[in-house]
């Protein structure tokens, strides 16, 4: 009895001390989490996780930094996507949890697009950077933020976005795809022109011993970036941070030939590399794809098209080597101050992109596989080296798990979840569906939006096979399943796990009436969703034919 009186008040003192602030636990004393998320643009799976041929006829990992020092100490999620497959979209997504019918940043241009968008919003005052540097983050962000921040050359843009302590953005529209002689935005301040940008084959690029030779002499972008990355690491302190470098590569270049420009020291390395040939590259029979797809509107890819995808696809491997780079220098930042070990860091990126697949030979826009699945891969504490999950994941997830990780508070709801008890338990799945959605025109697939505007059906054909058209579309990923319907009328529906390239549409197939009503239904719950109803499970789903 004493024995118990005396437990009893030592248990009540010490939840007393901790009410009052005073009792510090383990858990409590430890340091909070930094976060580094390192973005690319419109790179693919088959631009991550391969190799290529060098001069040397040596097959060489194209990011064997990222391989080994961040998926090698954390985990894969091999089902990730970007429901929106546009940049602006899907970098709005990642900032503020929500899907795009919900931060209603859905375009490029126009004031429903990109920066214009992003500033007449809710989410430019309540987003990741503002909800973390609340809590007491130190916020840093380098590279691409929107496009059309700022004119097309000009006028360069001088505002700051609410949440950022640190600011070095491109400050137009044009340096987003500028490799060379483009204009930056540190905290406010414009610089003139960093480099030539009218380089050619003889000159204008960095000089040999770049980007060791510091940011006077060398302006190559993505080693710019990475250079200041890397400074703000370790000039950070003890303060906890944020930090996310936006790289504009892969993204195609302003100038030819096609594709983005590699650094000086990875030019033409992957000469000797042959052309992508993924399944359904040139897809032989479209009979079953969307009508602005079929009946001739999209030929066959002819020699020039195929030559400037393999063009592309090699200079796209050669410039993302610089990424590489980068992503090792801040690894080794990291480690070399001591953060290393208490540091989440997430790579990713914005929206895959077409390599000849269905015919397309570039653009993204489309719900096919290889516009929405991109890389994803995370280390920090508490994820084991190794670990792959195969739980389907989205961009409007990162906010959410940072925030948890952090121990920090939204400001406005969000759609996604944390990702943190999918690596605690890789085998771990849910039937939380993933919503798809592209809309440039108006539409009445989403619903309430553009209610004072006539809706527009996107033209049929796509004339050529140089880019994906632009389409409305909604769209479920659930379970074995990927159900799209298009403002055209047209319906899609792939079993995955049995067809990964989406060469068989089962939309029209009697045996998946079934599966198809019950992804309509789940479809029409899902595209009118807002906070923790695009999180909520979908029943069962029916199993496929002969199961």
């Amino acid at each position: 009895m004493i024995r118990r009186t005396l437990t009893a008040l030592v248990v009540g003192l010490c939840l007393g001390l901790a009410s009052a602030g005073l009792f510090v636990t383990n858990a409590a004393a430890a340091p909070r989490p930094s976060f580094v998320v390192i973005q690319t643009d419109d790179q693919p799976l088959n631009e991550f996780d391969r190799s290529f041929r060098d001069l040397y006829d040596r097959w060489i990992p194209i990011m064997p930094n990222t391989m080994r020092l961040v998926r090698g100490h954390g985990i894969s999620f091999s089902h990730y996507m970007t429901p929106f497959p546009l940049c602006a979209p899907s970098r709005a997504s990642l900032l503020s949890g929500r899907y795009a019918q919900n931060h209603e940043v859905i375009r490029i241009g126009g004031p429903r697009g990109s920066w214009p968008a992003f500033q007449s919003g809710a989410i430019e005052n309540e987003n990741l950077a503002v909800w973390l540097q609340r809590s007491g983050y130190r916020t840093m962000h380098f590279g691409k933020f929107m496009n059309n921040y700022g004119g097309k050359d000009d006028p360069p843009e001088t505002i700051v976005p609410p949440g950022w302590d640190r600011w070095v953005s491109d400050a137009t529209d044009n340096s987003t795809r500028d490799f060379y002689g483009y204009r930056q935005n540190i905290d406010g301040t414009i610089t003139p022109p960093l480099g030539w940008r009218y380089y050619d084959l003889q000159s204008g690029r960095d000089p040999e011993g770049c980007p060791e030779l510091g940011l006077d002499q060398c302006h190559y972008h993505t080693d710019s970036m990475s250079v200041q990355a890397e400074a703000a690491i370790r000039e950070a302190g003890a303060q906890p941070f944020y930090l996310q470098v936006d790289y504009h590569t892969p993204h195609g270049d302003m100038r030819p030939p096609i594709g983005p420009e590699p650094a000086p020291r990875h030019y033409d390395t992957a000469l000797r590399t042959p052309g992508p040939r993924p399944v359904g590259f040139n897809e032989k029979d479209m009979s079953d794809k969307p009508s602005f797809l079929r009946g001739g509107a999209v030929p066959p890819l002819n020699q020039v098209e195929i030559n400037q995808i393999d063009t592309e696809y090699r200079k796209s491997v050669e410039a993302l080597r610089s990424v590489d780079d980068g992503v090792g220098g801040i690894i080794r930042a990291l480690r070399e101050t001591g953060r290393l070990a208490n540091t989440y860091v997430i790579f990713t990126s914005d929206n895959g992109y077409f390599n000849g697949q269905h015919r397309i030979s570039r653009g993204k826009l489309l719900p096919y596989q290889p516009a929405i699945r991109v890389p994803f891969v995370m280390r920090g504490p508490g994820i084991r080296p190794h670990t792959v999950s195969g739980e389907p994941m989205a961009n409007q997830d990162i906010a959410p798990t940072i925030l948890s990780l952090a121990g920090a508070r939204a400001g406005l709801s969000m759609d996604g979840r944390s990702m943190a008890p999918f690596w605690r338990d890789p085998t771990r799945r849910s039937r939380r569906p993933i919503l798809l959605s592209s809309y440039q025109q108006a539409t009445r697939l989403i619903p309430g939006d553009y209610p004072d505007e006539p809706v527009v059906v996107a033209g049929k054909g796509a004339h050529v096979s140089v880019k994906s058209p632009d389409q409305n579309y909604v769209g479920i990923r659930l379970g074995p399943y990927k159900y799209v319907q298009y403002e055209s009328g047209d319906e899609e529906l792939y079993v995955l796990p049995d067809d990964a390239a989406e060469l068989h549409n089962k939309a029209s197939n009697p045996r998946y009436a079934k599966i198809r009503a019950y992804l309509r239904t789940q479809l029409k719950n899902l595209r009118g969703c807002k906070a923790a109803s695009c999180r909520a499970p979908a029943p069962r789903w029916p199993k496929p034919p002969g199961r």
